[in-house]
């Protein structure tokens, strides 16, 4: 079992912690990360280090809030984790990542976008592509797997960004239900691939 902690533009490593030791997670097998969201595999993995090492570190009597932050300089963080978090997966606790839609990382509205109450940058945001594909074989210690846990394709939503709508205000569509199937969105999941979808790429020159 992995229990949801959000993703590395959410919560930061302080607050996540305590409500992951609140929700039992010492007897869990690790947390999952950026769960129907677009964060990167790298700001993930970094993420997910963050809240390894400061859950050994809360397990040893330390306090959470003087965990290493992922708003925290590399170096600066790196340097808290070598003075306090021993460098050992085995005694850390592991985690898995949504890769389903990350392979362009998260939307970011144009200036003009922001004017709105709510821009919802994660309900159905455009020019976004499939990420790196299901794998246990991720080459990094504390990562046991990439999934695709939100299904590509479908949709958030949708999607008003604090307009009376009925149309989404940035895609300019009536968007599906949340849960539903939205073609034009799987379409650009798959065109903006990353890595690429060999197929699309035969066909299109990609």
């Amino acid at each position: 079992m992995y229990l949801d902690a959000g993703h590395s533009g959410w919560h930061s490593v302080s607050t996540i912690v305590p409500r992951l030791i609140k929700a039992g997670i010492d007897r869990a097998t690790g947390f999952a990360l950026n769960v129907s969201h677009y964060q990167t595999d790298q700001d993930s993995a970094w993420y997910g280090r963050l809240i390894s090492s400061c859950l050994a570190y809360a397990d040893e009597g330390g306090d959470p809030e003087d965990c290493a932050e992922q708003s925290w300089s590399r170096r600066h963080a790196r340097r808290w984790l070598r003075a306090h978090v021993p460098d050992d997966p085995a005694r850390m606790k592991h985690y898995v990542t949504d890769t389903s839609r990350n392979g362009q990382g998260p939307w970011a509205p144009r200036a003009a976008t922001h004017q709105r109450n709510d821009v919802q940058s994660w309900c159905n945001p455009p020019g976004r592509g499939l990420g790196r594909r299901p794998t246990t074989r991720t080459g990094e210690a504390l990562l046991d797997a990439a999934l695709w846990v939100k299904t590509p394709g479908e949709s958030d939503g949708r999607c008003l960004r604090g307009t009376d709508g009925p149309l989404d205000p940035v895609r300019g569509t009536l968007n599906p239900e949340a849960g539903e199937w939205f073609p034009e969105q799987a379409l650009e999941l798959v065109r903006y691939a990353d890595p690429a979808v060999s197929a699309f790429r035969r066909h299109h020159g990609r």
